[in-house]
């Protein structure tokens, strides 16, 4: 009696899961082509959690996960998938999704070992030749791009270096005064100016108000000469009536 009723309420249990699985693999599929693929992601995971072991719901799952631009989930799970499948043309098919899913994470190296590897179990797949390509191209370019930023950010600190340079040259010049060659240009300025104003010193007196002695011997020689011919010429009038002026004429 015991064991019926063990039997018995395994087979309810089994049988509640089984719907319930069931339940959220209808969910997730209806959600899916409504084009809620967040939701259907969530709902095929929680179906995968409680189906039995023999059903795989990975492709639809991992689908729904890229659908939803999670491709991080995506990417894990054709990943699994790939390294599950018996089939070369089911392992090729995983591969070239799991490569798809790589380029959108701009994962451009690990796209090209995928598509390369879907090559291999099917190397007539002309979608999966034209995608390798096209990672090839935008890895290239991104390589490119790479080195063009390095050299770019080597330029920056080269010009930032220069300019350190200039501002700490410009600083020792303040705190030393005057750079060399215009000291040295303005020491010849003024050693120059001093000889021209010696030489100018050396064509005149320094004191214009001041005469030669010869000018001024000369200069009373003849006011002495005036003087003893004045002197004669009133010695020579003192017998006639004329009168004389006081003082000196001159």
């Amino acid at each position: 009696m015991k064991t019926c009723l063990f039997l018995l309420l395994a087979f309810i249990t089994f049988g509640a899961n089984a719907q319930e699985w069931r339940d959220s693999l209808s969910v997730a599929r209806k959600s899916y082509q409504n084009k809620e693929y967040s939701k259907a992601f969530r709902y095929y995971q929680s179906a995968q959690k409680k189906a039995p072991k023999s059903v795989n719901l990975s492709d639809e799952m991992a689908q729904s996960a890229y659908k939803a631009r999670d491709f991080k989930s995506a990417e894990s799970i054709y990943r699994q998938s790939a390294s599950e499948k018996k089939s070369p043309n089911d392992r090729s098919k995983s591969y070239h999704n799991l490569g798809n899913s790589q380029m959108k994470n701009k994962d451009y190296q690990g796209a090209i070992d995928s598509y390369k590897q879907a090559l291999r179990n099917n190397p007539s797949d002309n979608q999966t030749r034209y995608n390798l390509s096209e990672a090839i191209r935008r890895l290239k370019d991104e390589q490119k791009k790479q080195e063009e930023n390095k050299d770019k950010d080597q330029q920056d600190k080269q010009d930032q270096q220069d300019q350190q340079d200039q501002k700490d040259q410009q600083n020792k010049q303040n705190q030393n005064g005057q750079p060399k060659d215009q000291k040295g240009k303005n020491d010849q300025k003024n050693s120059g100016d001093s000889k021209n104003n010696q030489s100018q010193n050396n064509g005149k007196p320094s004191n214009p108000s001041k005469l030669p002695n010869k000018s001024v011997d000369r200069m009373l020689d003849n006011l002495m000469k005036q003087e003893s011919a004045t002197k004669r010429k009133i010695g020579g009038n003192k017998g006639s009536n004329a009168t004389t002026n006081s003082g000196k004429d001159w």
